[in-house]
C-alpha cells in the first residue's frame, strides 16, 4: 500500500484541507504544551490527565491561537502527540454537539477555557445529567469505557481543551437503528462526531434540552 493510500484509509471521512489541524500542531503551541506535562514515560493519570488540562486551560498562549469560530461545523486542533498522550483546543459555536461517544481504552480529561460547554450522561430508565462547565469550573475525568455527550452552552466560540491517553486511536459513536436498537460504531479518533439520533428517540437525552 503507498503512504498516500494509507493516508487516505486512515483518514477517511475527514476533507483533505482539514488534516493539518488533526495532525500537525504548531511547533511552539506543542513545545509550550509538553513542558506542562508530567516527567514520566507511561500513560497519564485521570488525575494528571485533569491536572494538564487545567493547566492548559490557564495558558491562553496556547489554546487561544488554535480556536476557530465556525457556525458550520465544530472544530478541533491538535495541540501536541505523543506515545503517551494527544491533547486538542475544541472550539464550539451554538448548536454543535457530539452525540454519545465513548472513547475506547483511552482516559479523558476535559476542561472549560472558555464560554460554557454542556456534558451530559445517559441516565437509566430515560433522560441525561447536565453538568454546565465553565472556566476556573469543574474539570471532568473519565477511564476506558466512560460515556458522554458534550456541546456548545454559550461563547462565540466556546472553548474547551481535551486530553486522552493513550492516545484516542478509536471512539465508539451510540446510535440508534431503524428498528429502535442502541448500537455502538467505532469510529477512528479523529473523525468529527455528530449523531444524535438517540436524541430523536429520547428528547431528554438532547445536546441542547
Amino acid at each position: 500500500m503507498t503512504t498516500s493510500a494509507r493516508a487516505d484509509e486512515k483518514f477517511r471521512g475527514l476533507r483533505p484541507q482539514e488534516w493539518d489541524e488533526v495532525t500537525a500542531p504548531p511547533q511552539d503551541i506543542a513545545e509550550g504544551t509538553r513542558a506542562l506535562l508530567p516527567d514520566h514515560d507511561g500513560d497519564l493519570t485521570l488525575d494528571e490527565l485533569g491536572a494538564l488540562v487545567s493547566a492548559i486551560a490557564a495558558r491562553p498562549d496556547l489554546w487561544e491561537p488554535m480556536t476557530v469560530a465556525d457556525p458550520d461545523r465544530r472544530r478541533y486542533r491538535l495541540m501536541y502527540e505523543d506515545h503517551r498522550i494527544d491533547i486538542w483546543t475544541l472550539s464550539w459555536m451554538e448548536g454543535q454537539g457530539t452525540g454519545f461517544h465513548d472513547h475506547d481504552v483511552s482516559g479523558v480529561g476535559l476542561v472549560a477555557a472558555r464560554g460554557m460547554i454542556v456534558e451530559r450522561q445517559m441516565l437509566l430508565p430515560q433522560g441525561a445529567s447536565r453538568i454546565e462547565m465553565r472556566p476556573g469550573g469543574e474539570v471532568r475525568m473519565g477511564g476506558a469505557g466512560y460515556i458522554h455527550s458534550v456541546a456548545w452552552g454559550e461563547g462565540e466560540p466556546a472553548v474547551s481543551i481535551h486530553a486522552y491517553s493513550p492516545p484516542l486511536l478509536h471512539v465508539g459513536q451510540y446510535k440508534v437503528n431503524e428498528a429502535g436498537i442502541l448500537e455502538r460504531h467505532i469510529e477512528h479518533g479523529r473523525q468529527e462526531l455528530m449523531d444524535f439520533s438517540i436524541a430523536d428517540v429520547d428528547p431528554t437525552r438532547a445536546d441542547f434540552s
